[in-house]
């Protein structure tokens, strides 16, 4: 786990999470919509950020050109791949998409880059981690969610879809339009039932870039 001294970021309010959550979300179907499809190399620096949180997926359909033989994956993009695509030689998958989607997940909630295996280092307690990163927070003074039912209630959904899309075995990892149909609904009952909104403040990586101005939101 990285602390924030060895550049660790802020994770966002929930809210943004669920913003940001189903854009890539759309995104990533959109892409699968077509069975031979993946993004292939989904991660935080391959993301832009709007002001309002909108977010778009780049570096789509760039690992067709990649050449097996002489790539070299950093130790953050290796983590985001799904253990069974980390041979760079071997095909990605959708499935592994959905993975590096879930990691993407659990980066926004806590705000830490996968610098090493998240799942391994942490497996069942991903959840009981993921709250403990956002209590620290509340102990600095600079938590990003309100301490309450609704944050709580909300927290529990994205674990819930992470915690599914970063399953092991592929075959147990939900579709990408069923991760989407997920996040709506959170999203939907997170406006029902709060009236917080979507322009919550908050900060990711200092990876991700800004739209439509070409600025980084750092932490």
């Amino acid at each position: 786990m990285r602390t924030r001294a060895s550049g660790g970021g802020k994770p966002l309010h929930w809210t943004s999470c669920l913003k940001i959550a189903e854009d890539l979300a759309t995104g990533l179907l959109y892409i699968h919509q077509n069975p031979g499809l993946t993004h292939g190399n989904l991660k935080s620096s391959n993301v832009l950020l709007g002001s309002d949180f909108e977010s778009c997926l780049t570096d789509y359909g760039l690992t067709s050109f990649r050449n097996p033989e002489h790539e070299e994956s950093s130790a953050s993009s290796l983590f985001y791949r799904a253990p069974e695509c980390r041979d760079v030689r071997k095909p990605i998958t959708q499935q592994a998409d959905v993975y590096s989607f879930g990691v993407l997940l659990l980066e926004l909630l806590t705000g830490k880059t996968p610098f090493q295996d998240l799942v391994q280092e942490h497996g069942s307690d991903i959840p009981q981690w993921v709250r403990s990163v956002r209590e620290e927070e509340t102990e600095s003074g600079d938590d990003p969610a309100s301490s309450n039912e609704v944050s709580e209630e909300k927290l529990g959904a994205l674990l819930n879809i992470a915690m599914a899309c970063v399953s092991l075995a592929p075959e147990n990892r939900p579709v990408m339009r069923e991760v989407l149909r997920m996040v709506r609904e959170a999203r939907a009952e997170a406006q029902v039932s709060s009236n917080s909104s979507d322009h919550s403040p908050g900060r990711w990586s200092d990876t991700v870039q800004s739209l439509p101005r070409d600025e980084h939101l750092s932490i």
